[in-house]
């Protein structure tokens, strides 16, 4: 189907479900030549679509056949139940595991993921939130490519489902891999998508993104139909916010393990600690570390990784809808740069051959994300300097933080502050001699 202004379609369809960027997503004619044929909400909500599913399930499959696809036993398009719809939809198209070019696909197969629109989010104290998959809440390895660690620690290739642990064996296109759940993830999904209405964005393949998406979210509540792969993202090695379906800028929250991903998009996105339960990852990253499976243990729940983002997005989304003034609404971004800007507030830092970039500390990148932190930086120390970062406890200025009472630490301070959005205890990170 061409969207576009073909005048021709609109006869056969109003009443338009709704329209998006200004296109009916059922026929694809121009709102301004519709006459007014369209209802006030414009997308329907995860709720709506959920309770067409329901009582009103043959209803809505009269008005929708032939059904684009079913996700989680519901239409993407009307909502309807798949028991209700007499077999007239075409199954969703799916590709190869993990970035992989997909199969190519028909129109009838790649619909645009519904939606709600702005308005009706903010009338319901929510924002989107765009999820990525890999290394963010879940992660994926071969059958084949277990370390010996994990060989000894039961990981092999005929390891089957256990889901107290969260593994399960998935197996799409004939690829099998085995997937770990990032622990609460679950969780995290249910309490998040009271605040948002939440996306899932990846670069891996369709099949893949349907697969892992059916593990974290198996009655289809918290997602929907709204799935962004390979298959629909315009770049293979970007991400960005205009394939999104109703994401505006000033109230999208991104979450993903890679900053390199949303070039366009730095400013809404917030970090995640890479999750890496599989050695094969940690390889893939170049990461000389044991993996968790390796060593037999996991993130914490209560105050893992996906806790600790929890109480970052209620954060923004409280300060978003706090801030509203007259019914006029902030932006995201400016509210997000703020509450990172609380972490290192009242710090000042001075830096000690970190890179080895003294002489131009301004332009290193550890400088640049103290500041996003809200730390003072500084290249030389006096009285105002209240931690320095080295990496050689040799140095004067270590040497100077010793005989002034000053916090000695190194980088990972720092880092490790920007994923855990509060100021780390300095104890945890000591400067030692290397070698």
């Amino acid at each position: 189907m061409k969207q576009g202004g073909n005048d021709a379609a609109a006869p056969r369809c109003p009443p338009h479900p709704g329209f998006i960027r200004g296109l009916c997503f059922l026929c694809g004619v121009k709102e301004e030549n519709t006459e007014g044929g369209a209802p006030e909400l414009a997308i329907g909500d995860e709720n709506e679509m959920m309770k067409q599913g329901g009582g009103e399930g043959a209803a809505a499959a009269a008005r929708c056949p032939p059904h684009p696809g079913f996700v989680s036993g519901f239409c993407s398009l009307c909502g309807a139940k798949e028991e209700d719809a007499g077999g007239s939809a075409s199954r969703h198209a799916v590709g190869n595991v993990h970035g992989d070019p997909a199969p190519p696909a028909s129109a009838t197969t790649t619909t645009v993921p519904r939606a709600s629109d702005l308005a009706t989010l903010l009338r319901e104290r929510k924002l989107t939130l765009i999820l990525d998959l890999d290394h963010t809440l879940l992660n994926s390895t071969g059958l084949d490519d277990f370390s010996p660690s994990e060989e000894r620690n039961g990981f092999t290739s005929s390891t089957r489902d256990d889901p107290g642990m969260g593994l399960f064996r998935l197996d799409t296109y004939g690829v099998p891999v085995l997937t770990k759940l990032r622990p609460f993830a679950r969780g995290f999904l249910e309490q998040a998508s009271a605040m948002f209405e939440m996306h899932v964005y990846t670069l891996a393949s369709r099949a893949y993104a349907m697969a892992a998406v059916r593990l974290l979210d198996p009655d289809g509540v918290f997602f929907g139909a709204r799935i962004v792969s390979s298959a629909e993202s315009t770049r293979r090695d970007m991400k960005s916010l205009d394939v999104v379906p109703g994401a505006e800028a000033a109230a999208a929250v991104i979450l993903d393990d890679s900053d390199s991903a949303w070039p366009g998009h730095q400013e809404n996105l917030i970090l995640m600690d890479r999750y890496h339960y599989f050695a094969s990852t940690c390889r893939d990253f170049g990461y000389d570390i044991s993996s968790m499976a390796a060593l037999n243990r996991d993130e914490r729940e209560h105050d893992g990784s996906l806790a600790v983002v929890l109480g970052v997005l209620k954060r923004v989304h409280r300060g978003f809808f706090d801030s509203v003034l007259d019914g006029d609404f902030p932006d995201v971004r400016e509210v997000i740069r703020e509450v990172r800007r609380q972490v290192l507030l009242g710090c000042t830092v001075a830096f000690s051959r970190v890179n080895y970039m003294e002489d131009f500390a301004e332009d290193t990148p550890m400088w640049t994300l103290a500041e996003r932190l809200g730390a003072v930086c500084e290249v030389d120390v006096d009285e105002t300097v209240t931690h320095v970062v080295v990496e050689d406890p040799g140095t004067e200025k270590a040497q100077w933080a010793r005989d002034n009472n000053k916090f000695l630490v190194n980088s990972e301070w720092i880092k490790a502050a920007s994923f855990r959005w509060c100021r780390q205890d300095e104890l945890d990170f000591p400067v030692t001699r290397r070698g």
